[in-house]
């Protein structure tokens, strides 16, 4: 079969090239499969917010047994530019006594809140892991995120079980109280809490899956109207004293679950999309089938929690073809990108074993790296935040792209080959200012490593192989000297 990868032209017919005279096995050998793939550098896309994983619920501390140089291992493994390349932390906001920053509630909203930082576990462990994760990544993207308010806000007066309740003030909440304000301060005190310790939030949010009532942890309910009525408050409070840090909404448990949510906030006011920055959604109930740019006004979208929270830990590649192998997370990335998602994050980012839960898992003084880990490496330490997608089409259902150009104008083009096959990828340029590729292969014996082939660019073309069942990334600059550059 005959196939290959264009920049800026129209995709070309499949066809076959089969000289074997007889039918059968023996021929597979003489069959060639040739991919194109056409890449408008002219037509962009949304923008790479990154990717992430949490360090929620005591996960930032599970690297505790290990010895002290093998948990500084783990933090770059995870947030190094050139081995994890994860950008994005997902704190957790605590509610729950030892965790949350207002130990004892104030008797009424007008009342003073004595905001304390749980200082004895460092945040359960999420400060020391941010700190870390800046080391290596100095532009990282902290989301602090809320699971709950503090019991004494919600009509059910607990931070978790039956019921778990509203905000207190929005509607259908028949409370004594309007307690709005009073959430919106102590989740803006968070972020200035970790201000004060060096480290910037960037996205700062107030619901976790308000569509889902779990008991047994900390949460809070809501629909589009409600958060409609909270955000109203929220939103120009943290602009008054954060201008630059960003919103989130609303982190449902699917995408179709979002997409409800979003709908119920637009009808609810009309400036009700306007009172958030970033789309926030979690992969479990259900994933993304459309872009939500219909149900926006501008604003990028991250996925921002997904895991098996089975009792299974696959480390693999592509073993079984087991949901959670890490070639299957390559091409759920993929599907989201091309749905116009900016950023990816997993659950944990460590836990102790057996759980896909997390990325990295902890065996006591022991720890092992999921192969899930090397699928996000594929994609973000070469299409870096702030990135802009270009448009690509493959005409081979095999093979799946996207392509990616950097605020610098290098690119970034991950191709997936779902085949057991290698195939040949015929590259066309167009349109940008490149002349120097490498290629970056991860399969069953490979993590993202530097290939020795060389390329030969010439004419904006080039010729390059392509694994079976593999993830491969070609990242393409100009030679390094005056105005060139090189990333990798």
């Amino acid at each position: 079969m005959k196939y290959s990868i264009a920049l800026a032209t129209a995709a070309t017919a499949v066809t076959a090239q089969n000289s074997c005279p007889y039918a059968g096995a023996a021929c597979v050998n003489n069959l060639t499969y040739h991919a194109t793939i056409d890449i408008n550098a002219g037509k962009i896309y949304q923008k790479m917010l990154g990717g992430g994983c949490s360090g929620a619920f005591g996960a930032a501390c599970q690297t505790n047994s290990l010895s002290a140089a093998d948990q500084e291992t783990v933090v770059k493994t995870l947030f190094d530019e050139n081995i994890g390349g994860l950008s994005i932390l997902r704190n957790l906001i605590g509610s729950s006594p030892g965790t949350t920053i207002l130990p004892v509630c104030p008797s009424t909203p007008n009342s003073a809140a004595n905001y304390t930082f749980p200082t004895s576990n460092n945040d359960s462990c999420q400060l020391t892991l941010a700190q870390g994760a800046k080391r290596y990544n100095p532009n990282l993207y902290i989301y602090a995120d809320a699971w709950s308010a503090p019991g004494c806000f919600k009509t059910s007066g607990v931070e978790n079980g039956v019921g778990n309740g509203v905000i207190c003030g929005v509607r259908r909440s028949n409370c004594t109280y309007d307690w709005r304000e009073q959430y919106a301060q102590y989740l803006i005190q968070y972020a200035r809490f970790y201000q004060e310790r060096g480290l910037e939030v960037s996205l700062l949010g107030a619901y976790n899956e308000p569509d889902f009532n779990p008991i047994t942890y900390s949460a809070m309910l809501s629909d589009g109207y409600q958060a409609y009525d909270f955000l109203s408050v929220f939103y120009p409070l943290v602009k008054k004293a954060f201008p630059n840090l960003a919103v989130s909404c609303c982190d449902n448990t699917g995408a179709r679950q979002q997409r409800d949510f979003l709908y119920e906030l637009g009808r609810a006011g009309s400036d009700g999309l306007d009172l958030f920055d970033v789309n926030t959604y979690h992969n479990y109930q259900s994933d993304v089938k459309e872009p939500f740019d219909d149900l926006l006004h501008g604003q990028n979208t991250l996925e921002t929690e997904w895991s098996d929270g089975g009792s299974t830990w696959s480390p693999n590649w592509d073993i079984q073809g087991q949901n959670f192998e890490g070639f299957q997370w390559a091409i759920y990335m993929h599907n989201a990108f091309r749905k116009n998602v900016g950023g990816w994050s997993h659950w944990w980012c460590t836990w102790t074993q057996p759980t896909d839960a997390s990325l990295i898992a902890v065996n006591g003084t022991s720890y092992q790296v999921a192969a899930r880990l090397w699928a996000f490496a594929g994609y973000f330490r070469f299409a870096r935040p702030g990135a802009a997608r270009l448009d690509a089409e493959s005409d081979v259902r095999e093979i799946y792209v996207t392509a990616w150009q950097n605020t610098n104008g290098t690119v970034a083009i991950p191709v997936i080959n779902s085949a057991h096959y290698t195939y040949t990828v015929d590259f066309n340029l167009a349109g940008t200012n490149v002349s120097h590729v490498v290629a970056y292969l991860t399969d069953n014996t490979h993590n993202v490593t530097l290939t020795n082939e060389t390329f030969s660019l010439a004419g904006g073309k080039f010729t390059a192989k392509v694994e079976p069942r593999s993830m491969k990334t070609f990242f393409l600059d100009s030679p390094a000297g005056p105005g060139g550059y090189y990333l990798h």
